[in-house]
């Protein structure tokens, strides 16, 4: 496949995800895990939050760096209320109104070696994640936990979202296993089709306390073929062990 075509289809699959991701495609059963561990817990500041969201270094074998545009709840237009949540989340947005929010974006780190044996196209096997680590009260964030699992189950048939302007159809939603670790987790898989292209997405949201963490993952050369790709669970366990 050309360099022209995976772009194209790279660009069409994201278009409801942040400008970030869609900037990197340019330069080159049940889910959830329960605790019940809700109670009364101090809402973290966003000065808080910059102190415990990861830095560079802190997962192997992934960079780590701040975004340089998101995609903000007021830009998105989900189809039904009912699959808000989801959409939010997989579009690289929150659920509610966090008290304050960070961010970070991840991208698995490339081997020079392999890089120069596949003549460059092992570039396009790159996962990143666009995390956003939120605070809410402690009932806001157990609510948003519940929610997630609500509209996962109601719109599994899919769903349709509109970023800016730009209208993607969502065609399968399911859930997957979640890392474990925090208090409550979720692992949702998404599927998109543009240009008769399947692109799939992965998100997982944690409850840490009062603090949630969304973590909405893209694969380039899965976006180009369609085929699955393997969520980065290090990057949310490193997360959850920064807040413990």
């Amino acid at each position: 496949m050309s360099r022209a075509v995976i772009r194209r289809s790279c660009v069409a699959g994201v278009a409801a995800l942040s400008l970030t991701l869609l900037a990197a495609c340019s330069d080159s059963g049940g889910s959830e895990s329960e605790g019940d561990s809700g109670g009364k817990t101090p809402t973290l500041s966003a000065a808080d939050l910059e102190k415990v969201a990861l830095k560079d270094g802190d997962v192997e074998g992934h960079k780590v760096t701040e975004p340089t545009a998101t995609v903000d709840q007021k830009d998105v237009e989900p189809g039904s209320d009912e699959c808000a949540p989801v959409a939010y989340a997989m579009v690289g947005s929150v659920v509610d109104e966090p008290s304050a929010t960070v961010q970070r974006e991840t991208a698995g780190e490339i081997d020079p070696a392999e890089a120069a044996k596949s003549g460059g196209s092992s570039g396009l096997d790159v996962t990143r994640v666009l995390l956003r680590l939120s605070a809410y009260d402690s009932a806001a964030a157990q609510s948003v936990m519940k929610s997630l699992n609500t509209s996962a189950k109601a719109c599994a048939d899919g769903f349709k979202v509109t970023v800016d302007g730009t209208t993607q159809d969502v065609t399968k939603v399911s859930t997957a296993t979640a890392p474990e670790g925090a208090d409550e987790a979720i692992a949702i898989d998404f599927v998109s089709e543009a240009e008769a292209a399947k692109i799939p997405m992965k998100v997982v949201v944690f409850r840490k306390g009062s603090t949630l963490g969304y973590f909405t993952a893209l694969n380039l050369a899965s976006a180009a073929t369609g085929k699955d790709f393997e969520f980065p669970t290090e990057v949310v366990e490193a997360q959850v062990k920064k807040l413990s």
